[in-house]
């Protein structure tokens, strides 16, 4: 059997974290990964090493409140890179918030090294007055 593309990995993330199993990503991380989240929201920074990715997503659901919804677009990836463009939801204190989002992979063989979240206008607006 061929081994799967990285496409079909990511997809296969994507769709097993709308259901709330974050094993199929996480099983993806390299030990040294680097997870970066360049926006304004509460969330920016890079989170370094398999330990301190699960803390990013634990912080998510808090800001969250459980109710972020990621709606894949596209998916685009070679050996080496992935972009998952996606529209995304969320209720932050009871304020409905939507915005698009491009999320760029990049791979070492089978394990993700780095991960960067780019967030649109609508996402940065919201959170630069929420401080």
């Amino acid at each position: 059997m061929p081994a799967r593309t990285n496409a079909e990995v990511l997809r296969d993330s994507y769709e097993a974290f709308t259901r709330g199993d974050l094993h199929p990503l996480l099983d993806l991380l390299s030990d040294d990964v680097e997870w970066v989240d360049s926006t304004l929201g509460p969330l920016a920074g890079t989170y370094r090493g398999k330990g301190e990715v699960p803390r990013f997503f634990g912080k998510m659901m808090d800001v969250y409140q459980g109710a972020l919804s990621v709606e894949v677009i596209d998916i685009i990836a070679n050996d080496d890179y992935g972009v998952v463009l996606t529209r995304e939801s969320g209720s932050v204190d009871g304020d409905r918030l939507a915005w698009t989002g491009v999320h760029q992979f990049s791979f070492d063989g089978r394990q993700l090294k780095r991960f960067v979240n780019y967030c649109s206008a609508e996402y940065q607006r919201y959170w630069a007055v929420q401080s």
